[in-house]
């Protein structure tokens, strides 16, 4: 059984069955609809609007459900690879209406590309060593294997990790506090 589909924004009618969803009548018809998920209803990116015709369309299935919700009544949009057509409906395409962008574009040449030839790169590294071997030793790399040897220009950290002094009896049983009775 044959019904009419009407495509916004275009206004493009198509001849329609009721045993196949719209998804894959639409991409017969040569209409680009974005669908990761094959037409199994899990990737929600086949989303369509309806524009009229509400009743003329297949009820939502639980998988529809399940991603969409029970808001069909204010937003009109419905999964088109579980919606089929009843009778004469009006859908809405346009977001899907964009040509599906490649995804390995070519990578523009950069009018910035700098060339160096071999010898300026054995003069970089060369300079790059020299830096190295002037710089100051590293008073930590491996130092337990230094010997250890007393400093006096060195300051001796004194005081770390000395417990605190007790309070003595004298602090805690001043006469003068008023234990008069």
């Amino acid at each position: 059984m044959s019904h009419k589909l009407t495509l916004w924004p275009e206004g493009e009618v198509l001849d329609m069955n009721g045993e196949e969803s719209l998804l894959v009548q639409l991409t017969k018809a040569g209409k680009f609809i974005k669908s990761n998920c094959g037409g199994h209803a899990s990737c929600s990116d086949c989303i369509i609007k309806v524009k009229g015709g509400e009743s003329s369309l297949t009820p939502p299935t639980f998988e529809e459900m399940r991603l969409l919700g029970n808001i069909f009544h204010i937003t009109k949009e419905r999964l088109s690879c579980q919606t089929k057509l009843t009778g004469d409906a009006s859908i809405d395409i346009t977001e899907h209406a964009k040509k599906p962008v490649a995804k390995s574009k070519p990578v523009p040449k950069s009018s910035t590309v700098i060339v160096r030839k071999r010898e300026t790169l054995q003069e970089t590294a060369v300079r790059s060593q020299e830096k190295d071997e002037v710089k100051k030793p590293d008073d930590w790399y491996r130092h337990w294997d230094k010997p250890e040897t007393k400093d006096a220009s060195k300051f001796k950290h004194v005081g770390g990790n000395k417990r605190p002094k007790p309070f003595t009896d004298a602090e805690n049983n001043d006469p003068d506090d008023g234990d008069k009775k």
